[in-house]
């Protein structure tokens, strides 16, 4: 019987406590322009290209979506958290550029759906006064 009881609480431990992926931020600023290297080609050797592009598009009512490069982040009021935080709580996030992003995908030679790889992501913005917006976004991924 102390075995079993042994047995499940390793099982508890391991699997409740396990570790989840940090959440990843990006920040977003509409008035620079992102620079990626995007990948044409999805096979050995992989192919890129050079872009240069962001933009910030007020789709439908409630739905903002990200443009950085040719990657889209959307989100939407109704499903995704929104919330504004301060100067000091952005300096803590750990920042990842997009360029990143596509490296970590392209170690999984692609065959991962990218919201698996990054389960949370947010795009942090300024707004004023050491203010930021943070929105909690979907990576819309182009073929």
């Amino acid at each position: 019987m102390k075995k079993y009881i042994t047995v499940f609480v390793l099982f508890f431990f391991a699997f409740g406590f396990s570790q989840k992926q940090e959440p990843v931020y990006i920040l977003f600023n509409q008035n620079e322009t992102a620079s990626c290297q995007f990948p044409v080609k999805r096979v050995e050797p992989v192919k890129k290209i050079k872009l240069d592009y962001s933009q910030k598009r007020h789709r439908k009512i409630n739905i903002t979506r990200f443009i950085l490069c040719r990657n889209i982040f959307v989100f939407e009021f109704k499903k995704n958290h929104f919330e504004t935080v301060d100067g000091s709580v952005v300096a803590g996030y750990k920042m990842i550029t997009l360029d990143e992003m596509i490296s970590r995908e392209e170690e999984e030679k692609f065959t991962k759906n990218i919201n698996q790889l990054f389960p949370k992501i947010y795009i942090i913005e300024a707004i004023e006064n050491g203010q930021y917006a943070k929105y909690e976004v979907v990576w819309e991924k182009l073929q």
